[in-house]
């Protein structure tokens, strides 16, 4: 008998449930009963305690005959207590004193088996009637025995009320679990059934419905995978749809080649009958397709001879194919001339075929006899014209080496010229800390004089005095800091020019090399009323050619007061340094002037171009600058700009410039195109 899944779902959980429940109402039967064996024991282990301490005192007189009475009252009413009977034995087993309905087989009940022993009382269970023996002293140090018997009933009815309550209840789980089964496989059913009817939908080829995924569990999983394997299957179609139809067209795409291509070509079955050709072959042939179609080429007056037409034939059975193997033929106006012949074996509708390939190189080959001859004579030629291009590559080569002479010499008078133009601001600026210290110590000299005539003459008075040393502190503080002023810029320009004149390499503090360039430029700066901002944090040392970073500075500066502040009043410099990084330090140098034009950035760095030729500008400039920041320093630079938005230059350098060898210039870079 076929079962459905569900059915087989529900027989299962149903047999799992039964035995589950088999098991627990077993074990409930088996917990209860020996919770009332425990129980009943602890109570016959109380009753003993208590009945020992009650009757220990008569027992020890031996008047326990005296209880019998009272006793048989306790006894009268079972309500009252549970024990049913009790009887005292001595020694010999025979009976003291009984009160209670008394087990005619008392002796022997504590000698079969089932019998427990807890704290010196034995205990058995027969039916509703726990009994129970526990030692007893009695008169003259005899050791008699207590016997009683304990109901169990109230304590069975309670086992039997749970086992029962329990069963109902265990009962009542399994209804409303298969229930909750049933309703859960009935949900999963409708599911199923809905997973069948895709899978028909799917061999109907019905792509496009698709199940709803809901529910979170394998089913959706399973309805996910069938609405993928839809989609899939319906965009499968569509390529598959599209591939045939790109098939079809590249099918007529190559019939229209194989008919257009100016190349011949053919081809043949098995046997080496024509089965198609093109245009090319009818007009180099001189034969139509209704003509060659269906015949071998040995019917045609194709082969120049036999021998080729085998030895082709041969070529192509013993490889498989030709590769440009040249024959000998007969072509359209009867004359002789040859081909390149190429091969390849293909399937058509399942049977195998060749086709053929020809390429007329009969004018060619001509053309290369008729080439050879004149090659012959061309090679006196050509060793003439080398003997003359060798001549001229020896005369550029010595212009080149003039060429980069010369440049050298340019790079160092625009240096020379730098430091020159320096000398003469410092020169400038030196003149007026200098002169005013002149006129105040000239004018010290003078108020001395008065001063010695005023004491010589006796006429010196107090307020004379502190007038004249006035004046003297006055000029004392002049005449100090105007030399401090000079000696100042006399340090930074020696600095800057030693700096400029050996470049030698040494650690510096990258500000106070700033601050000794810009001071050297101040004269400058003030003439072209252009304000200089440094802000260049303190400590940041370098390992690298303070000459050349002076030498970057100076040609910035004077490209920007050359050309950036140009029919310009007013102009900003801002210099900038910080940290980068890896070892490496930025450097920007930015103005607010013109700008320059994508044409000029494009060849800003390239030598000898310049904006102001015939003014006064070589165009070694920034060239200079670039070849100094990526040889000698090690760093790359960039430049932002725009018309009327300024210029920055960014500089990126490492702390530890690269080490060069002595006395050895850096080759100048390329700059970027």
């Amino acid at each position: 008998m076929n079962l459905s899944l569900r059915a087989k779902f529900l027989i299962l959980s149903a047999l799992v449930q039964a035995l589950v429940l088999g098991l627990l109402i077993w074990n409930n039967m088996r917990i209860m009963d020996q919770a009332v064996s425990n129980n009943a024991d602890r109570v016959a282990h109380e009753y003993a305690v208590t009945l020992n301490l009650s009757l220990g005192s008569y027992s020890s007189r031996g008047s326990l005959s005296e209880l019998h009475s009272y006793l048989g009252e306790m006894l009268s009413d079972p309500a009252d207590s549970f024990v049913r009977y009790i009887v005292v034995l001595d020694g010999q087993r025979r009976p003291i004193v009984a009160a209670g309905a008394v087990p005619a087989n008392l002796a022997r009940l504590m000698q079969g088996g089932g019998v427990r022993t807890d704290g010196g009382v034995k205990t058995v269970l027969l039916g509703d009637m726990l009994h129970a023996r526990a030692p007893l002293l009695l008169n003259d140090n005899q050791v008699g025995s207590l016997n009683f018997g304990l109901s169990t009933a109230d304590l069975a009815r309670a086992r039997n009320d749970v086992l029962s309550q329990g069963s109902v209840i265990s009962i009542a789980g399994f209804g409303l679990g298969l229930l909750l089964f049933y309703a859960f496989t009935l949900g999963i059913g409708r599911r199923l059934d809905g997973l069948n009817a895709q899978s028909q939908r799917l061999v109907r080829g019905d792509y496009a419905t698709l199940l709803p995924e809901h529910g979170g569990d394998e089913i959706e999983v399973v309805s996910r995978s069938l609405n993928t394997m839809s989609l899939a299957l319906r965009e499968r179609l569509a390529q598959l749809e599209r591939a045939e139809r790109r098939l079809s067209e590249s099918e007529a795409r190559f019939k229209i080649l194989f008919d257009v291509a100016p190349v011949p070509l053919s081809v043949t079955d098995r046997q080496g009958t024509i089965i198609a050709a093109n245009l090319a072959l009818e007009r180099t042939f001189n034969a139509s397709a209704g003509a060659v179609i269906g015949k071998r080429a040995s019917d045609l007056a194709f082969w120049d001879s036999e021998d080729e037409q085998r030895r082709i034939l041969g070529i192509h059975t013993a490889n498989g194919a030709v590769l440009g193997d040249v024959a000998r033929v007969r072509l359209a106006d009867g004359s002789a001339g040859s081909v390149a012949i190429w091969s390849s074996s293909l399937s058509l509708d399942g049977e195998k075929a060749v086709i053929w390939a020809l390429l007329d190189l009969t004018e060619e080959l001509n053309a290369k006899g008729a080439l050879k001859e004149l090659n012959t004579s061309l090679e006196s030629r050509v060793r003439q014209r080398s003997a003359e291009l060798e001549q001229a590559n020896s005369d550029l080569s010595l212009a080149l080496d003039t060429l980069q002479h010369t440049q050298h010499d340019l790079l160092a008078a625009e240096k020379m010229a730098s430091l020159g133009s320096l000398v003469a601001g410092i020169a400038h600026e030196l003149n007026t800390p200098i002169g005013n210290s002149l006129l105040a110590s000239t004018s010290l000299s003078d108020r001395v004089a008065d001063f010695d005539r005023v004491v010589a003459a006796g006429a010196l008075r107090r307020s004379a005095l502190l007038a004249h040393l006035d004046e003297v502190r006055q000029a004392a503080g002049l005449i100090s800091g105007s030399l401090h002023k000079a000696a100042d810029l006399i340090s930074s320009f020696k600095q800057v020019a030693v700096d400029q004149t050996s470049d030698q390499r040494r650690d510096f503090d990258l500000l106070l090399v700033l601050q000794d360039t810009l001071a050297t430029y101040l004269p400058r700066l003030r003439r072209a009323r252009c304000t200089a901002v440094l802000e260049v944090p303190p400590g940041l040392m370098m390992d690298s050619y303070p000459g050349s970073l002076y030498q970057v500075v100076n040609n910035l500066i004077n490209n920007a007061l050359i050309h950036a502040f140009d029919d310009r009043k007013t102009g900003a410099i801002t210099v900038r340094g910080g940290d980068a990084g890896d070892g490496m330090l930025a450097l920007s140098f930015s103005d607010d002037g013109r700008g320059m034009p994508d044409e000029v950035l494009r060849h800003v760095f390239d030598p000898f171009f310049t904006t102001k030729m015939g003014q006064g500008g070589t165009g070694l400039g920034m060239n200079i600058v670039y070849n100094i920041v990526t040889g000698v320093l090690g760093g790359r630079i960039s430049i932002a700009t725009g018309l009327d938005v300024g210029t920055t230059i960014r500089i990126l350098i490492p702390r530890v410039a690269p080490r060069h060898e002595a006395g050895k210039k850096s080759p100048p870079a390329t700059p970027p195109a």
